[in-house]
């Protein structure tokens, strides 16, 4: 089972969202920001998820300055929704830590777990 950590704000939504998309597939753990890139980072977690107003500031810091820059990206932005066939390309580069607006969870969060339910 791949791990998640989730970062930033409306985690308890980005959980449910994960729950509901691919259900049994992901372990989910609701962190700070700190606390989930260095679990990615030391291979405690698999994948890194950010959220916040914008999808790359809070969302990203952290992660890009723990995990780094070549391994994070932002899926979702306010008024630019997450497209799937950009979502594969960032997983089929090796990204594993994602960021989005707060305005998208609904949206991209489903996209995203279930590509890399599929990977």
């Amino acid at each position: 089972m791949k791990k998640i950590g989730i970062a930033g704000l409306q985690r308890e939504q980005i959980k449910e969202q994960i729950d509901m998309a691919s259900p049994g597939q992901f372990e989910c753990h609701i962190l700070n920001d700190m606390d989930a890139a260095m679990k990615v980072k030391s291979g405690e977690l698999d994948y890194y998820i950010g959220c916040c107003n914008t999808g790359a500031g809070a969302a990203l810091s952290i992660a890009i300055a723990i995990i780094g820059f070549t391994q994070s990206c932002t899926i979702a932005k306010p008024a630019i929704k997450a497209k799937q066939d950009e979502v594969q390309r960032f997983i089929d580069e090796g990204k594993v830590a994602f960021g989005l607006s707060v305005e998208h969870i609904e949206h991209a969060v489903p996209m995203l777990v279930t590509s890399l339910a599929n990977k």
